[in-house]
């Protein structure tokens, strides 16, 4: 059997293969971030799949670091009931899930369109014309910022999760704070990596003084910057970030990017070859020479040969993947079953949709053209 199919810890649990079902939005749950069946619908499917960890899309900590209306929320002790109901219906299909969580900082949209606190890290310094500009981070906001990660990680544990992921990745706060490009902070929040890595040390610990000592605590990492210039995150120090959190007690590391600008975001589209897979491979190596604990790598898998070839290296433990299972949910099972094709996913980007009346989906363009080219044959 492939090795992509051995079972695998992270902290305290077991998953029954190698592949992780990575956090990706899914434009599901109402404005006040509550789920619903469609949710947990989706959900199970991914567990009666085969997938060995399920990661959910990034609920918010607070409602001003809400990124879209219909964003999963856990700011509240009254989600607490509809994601226990999400665990148990995972649980009963011998499936594992873990919570991502998340504040958007200045990528907060609800909060840039609506009232109330908008923040970013430092001063933006372009911003459109018209739209709303959010508002440096007093030592107050970061502080109830970390309180609620804290608080959201005791709900996502009474709820039944296995596990909490962190993002810190994709321009969001934890990248905000993290990059040079986004932190130009002077206190002890900014300037140096030692300064820049603070505010997730302290999330960190926050989380883990609300929850019980083995409680698992991960995170998706932006270890690099993808932008023009030369003020993004290097991968050195994006690797000794890690080296840093993994100290802290992080038991898991989802290796990702931290801002990206377009010519990088070309690079995620059109992967139509086994070379164009997996380039985040190198980022992967950075971290893997600077810690121990589990890594996952993310971005561009397609194929099991290429795969199986990143987990035999000893670059990655896990392998992430996230559009793919849009398309196509039982891909493991297909592969564990036998099946050596590719994913038919080619990062079209064509996954997040919004129809004629604004309503917005998550699923697979390409499916929908072919069904139609099909119709009229």
């Amino acid at each position: 059997m492939s090795i992509l199919f051995e079972p695998t810890r992270i902290g305290n649990f077991e998953i029954k293969n190698r592949f992780i079902r990575s956090a990706t939005y899914y434009a599901l749950s109402d404005p006040d971030g509550f789920i619903g069946d469609a949710s947990l619908d989706l959900m199970k499917n991914l567990a009666a799949n085969d997938i060995g960890l399920i990661i959910t899309g990034y609920a918010y900590v607070l409602k001003h670091g809400q990124s879209f209306p219909d964003m999963n929320g856990i700011d509240q002790d009254d989600h607490i009931i509809g994601f226990k109901r999400m665990t148990k219906a995972v649980h009963d299909l011998d499936g594992k899930i873990v919570m991502q969580i998340a504040h958007c900082g200045s990528a907060s949209e609800t909060a840039a369109a609506g009232e109330g606190k908008f923040l970013s890290v430092s001063p933006v310094q372009k911003w459109p014309d018209g739209a709303r500009k959010p508002t440096e981070m007093t030592e107050a906001d970061i502080e109830e910022i970390i309180d609620a990660f804290g608080q959201a990680a005791r709900r996502v544990q009474e709820a039944g999760f296995d596990g909490v992921q962190i993002h810190g990745a994709h321009g969001y706060l934890g990248t905000q704070f993290l990059s040079p490009a986004t932190n130009k902070r002077t206190d002890k929040w900014g300037g140096s990596l030692e300064n820049r890595t603070r505010f997730l040390v302290e999330v960190t610990r926050a989380m883990k003084k609300q929850v019980d000592e083995d409680f698992p605590i991960m995170i998706k990492l932006g270890c690099r910057d993808y932008i023009a210039g030369d003020n993004g995150l290097t991968i050195e120090d994006g690797a000794e970030a890690a080296k840093i959190l993994e100290k802290e007690g992080i038991c898991h590391i989802e290796v990702s990017h931290g801002v990206v600008d377009k010519t990088y975001r070309k690079q995620l589209s059109d992967i139509t070859s086994s070379e164009k897979e997996a380039f985040l491979v190198p980022d992967g190596k950075a971290v893997r020479e600077k810690t121990t604990v589990p890594l996952s790598l993310v971005a561009g898998m397609r194929s099991l040969p290429v795969m199986e070839g990143i987990v035999k290296s000893g670059v990655s433990d896990h392998i992430s993947i996230c559009r793919p299972f849009i398309r196509e949910p039982d891909l493991v099972k297909n592969w564990k079953n036998g099946s050596d094709k590719s994913a038919d996913c080619i990062s079209c980007r064509g996954c997040f949709n919004i129809d004629e009346v604004g309503n917005k989906a998550v699923y697979c363009r390409q499916l929908e053209i072919l069904a139609k080219k099909h119709e009229s044959a």
